[in-house]
């Protein structure tokens, strides 16, 4: 049975396998930024640089601009659904309001609700299936895995406001919900590979994870997703300790998310109304706690 891996900063010793201990509140947490608040772009009739035109004139929240002669009346009446929306918890509203490129507005205000996910495939085609799903929270890394516990996946997820991925979008939850059924539909989407663009930033994940100094340290960065697919099967022909070293390749991938959207974070938000004080998510997680078998990793690479 694969059990749950906690955050250590945030459980000690009140760690038990399952689920992560500690239930989430549907009130926003108070020691939690709302810097969606600051926010403009979802307004109808609203570009970038409309709202950096009203950041400039002072007006930089919510409140202010439903004072302000800068904004209209039906965009007004949108500020008001957002202070109640954000009242109620609501992200898919603001999922929808906001094109994937800029959902990184929604990290902070959502940071004890969210989840940071990754899946394991054995292939692209017709044929293939998901192996196993890394989930990163504030509480730890849990590791879903077929014919174990992939089954309580679908309600685990439906505790969170916010699903960060990279790549996601197309990839990730496309295939959850071809092999589970409806999940998610409580949360709003933030799709790393996107917010990145916005940056300048293309590519696969470990190759943004060098551009930008992100360095994992181990022998498990030089393995790559058809690698995963011969653990997988290793694992399902007897192969001891493959499905610890799956669990582990996938639980950095999982793991680096959080760093790129701290980063993706800070650079877009650059100079204005957001970027203080920023974004810090409280789900980071070592994985050098986590097993894996190294002569296995050697292996792999053809060393």
């Amino acid at each position: 049975m694969v059990k749950s891996y906690p955050n250590p900063c945030r459980l000690g010793p009140r760690f038990r396998s399952g689920l992560p201990v500690g239930a989430r509140s549907s009130t926003h947490p108070t020691d939690l930024p709302r810097l969606l608040t600051n926010s403009f772009l979802h307004l109808p009739g609203f570009n970038v640089d409309d709202e950096e035109d009203l950041w400039t004139a002072g007006v930089k929240d919510w409140s202010g601009a439903l004072s302000s002669d800068h904004v209209d009346v039906q965009q007004k009446k949108a500020l008001r659904r957002s202070i109640s929306a954000l009242n109620k918890r609501d992200s898919v509203y603001f999922g929808e309001k906001y094109r994937p490129g800029e959902r990184w507005r929604l990290l902070p205000d959502f940071a004890d609700e969210t989840a940071f996910l990754d899946i394991e495939t054995t292939g692209l085609g017709g044929e293939a299936y998901i192996t196993m799903c890394g989930v990163l929270d504030a509480d730890g890394f849990k590791a879903y895995v077929r014919s174990d516990n992939i089954d309580q996946l679908s309600s685990d997820l439906a505790r969170y406001k916010l699903v960060v991925t990279f790549n996601g979008i197309s990839f990730d939850v496309p295939w959850l919900r071809k092999e589970l059924g409806p999940l998610l539909e409580d949360a709003a989407h933030v799709d790393m590979m996107h917010v990145l663009r916005n940056v300048g930033l293309r590519g696969g994940l470990k190759k943004i994870e060098r551009a930008i100094g992100l360095d994992r340290g181990d022998d498990l960065s030089m393995l790559s997703g058809r690698d995963a697919v011969v653990l997988w099967n290793m694992a399902q022909e007897g192969e001891p300790r493959a499905l610890e070293t799956l669990v582990r390749y996938n639980a950095e991938d999982v793991a680096s998310l959080p760093l790129l959207a701290e980063f993706a974070y800070g650079q877009n938000s650059a100079g204005t109304p957001m970027a203080v004080p920023g974004f810090s998510s409280p789900a980071h997680f070592d994985t050098s706690t986590l097993p894996y078998d190294r002569e296995l990793v050697r292996y792999l690479r053809g060393l």
